[in-house]
């Protein structure tokens, strides 16, 4: 992790914020939601209902097995690491070469296969292990890492079983970087990670896909906050969503002004009407 987050990582650790517990069983909701395939048809008629009626909402959408397990994960607050990584040059993450596909996956098994079937394929090879991965099209890529590249370092409310845990993430090329705020105020860039994540673009210009997997420290998170956190990501660098893009430009730009309770209200206020926009565009 680099030092650029230390201006405002250093001034707050929120570490007595009342939780939520819904928060857990809205986003699974929604992102079970996502998965049906008349979701673009129907999302802004769901969201609308989402916002103004929340409890209905996890009444009617929350039901799967999934959704009612959706509570903190078991884990409470990160203890500050006995030590942190092993110091590395400053220039490590600028100059890291860009991990390649082939040795994750032998590529020559997706000759002749469907994006569809890629798809399979990837999330199979890592069903078994502490580990999330994704799918994501090139331009919901691209977009992500052109933010990135704008504000390369962030932080996210991470619900536990008391409170909110906050995590300082960092981009590095086509990495990103999690570290929980404790462990990153005695640390700094040698900080020990819980969560990185890999995007591989191998495929792009090929299949118009990128893929993305990541490894967590199982000791920190486990898969659904692992999963949680992702998702975070994902709406504040890769949908476009005008509140958010703003809070990414007060924490580089303002820091001063910059209120960590803004982020626990975006997730306590997490409705559909970011996806319902996003399907709306992508049907267009």
């Amino acid at each position: 992790m680099c030092s650029c987050c230390s201006g405002v990582c250093n001034a707050w650790c929120g570490s007595t914020i009342p939780v939520s517990t819904s928060s857990y069983a809205m986003v699974k909701a929604i992102e079970e939601l996502e998965k049906n395939p008349y979701f673009g048809k129907y999302a802004a008629k769901i969201a609308k209902f989402q916002k103004e009626s929340p409890k209905e909402f996890l009444e009617k959408f929350g039901k799967n097995k999934e959704v009612k397990e959706s509570e903190p994960g078991g884990h409470s607050f990160t203890k500050v690491a006995e030590k942190g990584k092993e110091v590395a040059p400053k220039s490590a993450y600028s100059f890291a070469p860009q991990k390649k596909l082939e040795s994750i996956l032998k590529t020559d098994l997706l000759q002749g296969k469907t994006n569809q079937e890629v798809a399979y394929i990837w999330t199979e090879h890592f069903r078994q292990k502490d580990a999330v991965c994704g799918i994501i099209s090139v331009e919901t890529y691209d977009k992500l890492h052109e933010v990135a590249m704008k504000y390369s370092c962030f932080v996210l409310p991470l619900p536990r079983d008391k409170g909110y845990e906050f995590i300082v993430l960092q981009f590095a090329g086509h990495e990103v970087h999690f570290t929980s705020l404790v462990n990153y105020q005695a640390y700094k860039e040698n900080a020990p990670e819980c969560l990185t994540l890999v995007h591989y673009p191998d495929l792009k210009e090929e299949r118009g896909i990128v893929l993305m997997h990541g490894e967590y420290n199982k000791d920190i998170l486990n898969a659904f906050e692992a999963q949680f956190l992702v998702n975070q990501l994902q709406l504040y660098y890769g949908s476009g969503d005008k509140e958010r893009t703003a809070l990414l430009e007060k924490f580089h730009q303002s820091p001063d002004q910059f209120k960590h309770m803004e982020l626990v209200e975006h997730l306590e206020k997490l409705d559909l009407s970011v996806l319902s926009n996003k399907s709306e565009k992508e049907q267009q």
